[in-house]
């Protein structure tokens, strides 16, 4: 009777270690309830800045046919009063440890416009439908520091598109890219020695802040995208994004000086027509602070 119950014991001892094996003994890791066994996989949900849920209106979006159709989205931004004066960065003749940086007035580009429109506003499909997304396109965008400026100050590139790293200034800069999905910096040598070819790998939430080191007041943005369909405005606030899909879409409209006017403005895109132009008219007083 004793060696039967030793054997049980010994039995018993077996079963529980090798329970305790299988499902693991570190509290910190996560394991499904009832119904699903630590073997049985976590189903995770991706956040993003639109907050909970994003994922199911996306997966919602991008269901059903397929858009073959296409129209074509306009408009403007709009200032209300008078754009804010700003100091120059640097002012002509100023000290500085590169006297090329002071020949000319460096400008304060954070708020520009004319004739009553804002400029470098950022318009940007929040999420793509269900359609065939265009290749990247293969034409090389140039983004390039002279005076001891970035040239352009605002400009959108498609993920995977060629972009020319330039400097034509007779002194050395970097460009250092801060992104959420993309970060980047190298130096570029002087009068385009050793000009450097990059590709964003990924599509941005928001545009990302470019800098120089080398001269703090320096900096631009860029807002790499999947899919051809985002534009910045032109200095009197106008934009166009064309052959966009005719259906309902969603658009960002981003500032540097403002952020987020529209985090999701709703355009229904007619096929082969035109939407209804997007008229947004922003504070003035707001750009000042």
């Amino acid at each position: 009777m004793m060696i039967r119950m030793q054997t049980q014991q010994t039995f018993f001892a077996v079963l529980l270690l090798s329970v305790v094996t299988m499902t693991g003994c570190d509290p910190s890791v996560r394991r499904e309830g009832v119904g699903g066994g630590a073997r049985s996989p976590v189903h995770m949900t991706l956040l993003t800045e639109g907050g909970l849920g994003d994922s199911q209106e996306e997966a919602a979006q991008t269901a059903g046919p397929k858009i073959t159709e296409f129209g074509t989205v306009r408009g403007k931004i709009s200032v209300d009063g008078a754009l804010p004066s700003f100091a120059p960065l640097l002012a002509q003749g100023e000290s500085t440890k590169d006297a090329i940086c002071s020949e000319m007035v460096v400008p304060n580009q954070s708020a520009v416009g004319e004739n009553g429109g804002l400029g470098n506003v950022f318009i940007y499909l929040k999420r793509v439908p269900n359609v065939d997304v265009p290749a990247p396109p293969t034409e090389q965008i140039d983004f390039d520091q002279q005076g001891c400026i970035f040239i352009p100050h605002a400009q959108v590139v498609q993920v995977g598109q060629p972009v020319l790293l330039k400097n034509s200034d007779p002194v050395a800069h970097n460009v250092n890219v801060k992104g959420q999905a993309n970060t980047f910096n190298s130096t570029i040598t002087p009068l385009n020695a050793a000009n450097v070819n990059y590709q964003f790998e990924f599509a941005e939430s928001k545009p990302a802040l470019v800098i120089c080191d080398f001269h703090v007041w320096m900096s631009s943005y860029v807002m790499p995208v999947d899919h051809p369909w985002a534009a910045v405005t032109n200095l009197d606030g106008t934009f166009e994004i064309p052959n966009a899909p005719a259906t309902n879409l969603e658009f960002v409209i981003w500032h540097e000086k403002l952020g987020y006017i529209e985090r999701s403005l709703s355009v229904d895109v007619p096929a082969n027509g035109e939407a209804t132009p997007i008229e947004i008219t922003v504070s003035a007083d707001k750009l000042a602070k």
